[in-house]
């Protein structure tokens, strides 16, 4: 559909007639979800993480970054009940129970992300395979992405091609300028569970602050819980349409 082969409006024919590149492409494909939306929520981490250290500034990693777009997280404009936050496109969403907590937004020293299959922005085709995995009836995930690929053309991040695991003691021990960072968005469920605590004693033992999407305390599974070094400092739906801040 995305490449005009197809059409929405015979999808029976889209699906018969190309049968074996949809057979192919299910069963090879990783999935990519590039939500810039996310940072939304992320921000209000990112500026606890900056109360709690009194950092000024972080060195950014992401793993399981996909294309990094995250990782520009403050190119972007951000709004909330307490103010705004000065950039292009601008992410909002609904606050639930009380405001965000605002504060002077951390710069960035560093950022580089970890992918196993990171796409290639610059190309038509992987634009296409980000916006594969946004279900299709939802224009303003599409539109935001749109929005959030003009600024990552400008200025593309470092993203490394491999495990986020085995990359990971090499990305820690980088020289730096400011406290590090590290985060995911749900990156580690595509882990086994013994390479999930691999990372976390990674990250635990070279003492940087974590950042992370994980089930939230209450049990559910219609959000996420957003964590700053293991503590639950709010709620989010998984794609940033709203945020019920905890800490």
């Amino acid at each position: 559909m995305l490449a005009g082969r197809a059409s929405w409006e015979d999808p029976g024919g889209a699906l018969r007639d190309e049968a074996d590149f949809l057979r192919e492409w299910v069963a090879t494909e990783r999935v990519q979800t590039n939500e810039p939306r996310r940072c939304w929520w992320l921000v209000p981490c990112f500026l606890e993480a900056a109360r709690r250290t009194g950092a000024g500034a972080f060195d950014c990693v992401e793993l399981g970054s996909s294309a990094g777009l995250n990782l520009l997280w403050d190119h972007y404009g951000y709004q909330y009940a307490a103010g705004s936050l000065a950039g292009f496109p601008v992410f909002r969403g609904e606050e639930r129970a009380r405001p965000v907590p605002l504060g002077e937004l951390p710069r960035v020293g560093s950022r580089v992300g970890v992918d196993l299959a990171p796409p290639d922005l610059r190309t038509d085709e992987g634009v296409r395979l980000l916006k594969s995995f946004v279900w299709a009836d939802q224009d303003e995930r599409l539109a935001a992405l749109d929005a959030a690929i003009e600024v990552w053309r400008r200025d593309p991040p470092e993203i490394v091609v491999g495990d986020m695991v085995e990359e990971l003691p090499s990305l820690l021990d980088r020289p730096r300028d400011a406290p590090l960072i590290v985060w995911h968005t749900a990156a580690l469920n595509y882990l086994p569970k013994e390479r999930q605590a691999l990372v976390r004693e990674l990250i635990a033992a070279a003492g940087v602050t974590f950042v992370e999407t994980w089930q939230p305390g209450d049990g559910s599974h219609d959000y996420y819980g957003l964590y700053v070094d293991g503590d639950e400092v709010a709620r989010g739906e998984f794609h940033g349409a709203w945020i019920e801040w905890l800490a």
